[in-house]
């Protein structure tokens, strides 16, 4: 086949590989915003250390879960507002980190949790005092705002980061829950 040809079928073949692509993000996109929001009593939260998956070169964290416990699906952002709470439930000057090269951060869609289901996301952060100056918090809970309101669950994390900025923390957005493979 001249080169002239098979480009012209490689250009066509990647048309048609777009426009199926955006189709699709666009038939999850519309199916995401047809679904009402989430309200907080709708879901419950929970954390879970998956064993240990995040200790370990000066590192801590945590899976963020939140199950539906309603009869509806509904949908959150895949990035919610977090708070790092100290004993007093008063919040902790932490914050997340900006994702390098991502500026001001890559679009995220909104995740449908469905009737039953559930969510997660990771959350981790540095443990040691490995800055030059550094400073450390220690967080008793951690508070995901939904909506107008917000779901707290207890954590015991011990977050440093340097003076300058604080301690920050590092987290990958919701994504459904998957069923373990057999």
């Amino acid at each position: 086949m001249p080169s002239i040809e098979l480009k012209r079928v490689t250009s066509q073949c990647l048309g048609v590989l777009l426009f199926a692509a955006l189709s699709l993000l666009a038939a999850s996109a519309s199916a995401s915003a047809q679904t009402a929001p989430c309200q907080p009593k709708q879901l419950a939260l929970s954390l879970d250390d998956g064993g240990g998956d995040f200790n370990g070169m000066s590192h801590g964290g945590t899976y963020v879960v939140l199950r539906n416990r309603s009869g509806r699906a509904c949908r959150i952002p895949a990035r919610p507002e977090l708070s790092l709470l100290d004993a007093d439930g008063q919040t902790l000057p932490a914050s997340l980190q900006a994702t390098p090269g991502m500026h001001p951060g890559p679009v995220l869609l909104p995740v449908v949790i469905p009737v039953h289901g559930s969510v997660k996301a990771s959350l981790r952060w540095v443990t040691g005092e490995v800055f030059d100056d550094t400073q450390c918090i220690d967080a008793a809970s951690l508070r995901v705002s939904i909506g107008d309101g917000a779901l707290t669950a207890p954590l015991r994390a011990h977050l440093c980061g340097p003076r300058v900025q604080g301690p920050q923390y590092q987290f990958v957005p919701f994504q459904p829950k998957r069923p373990p493979t057999k």
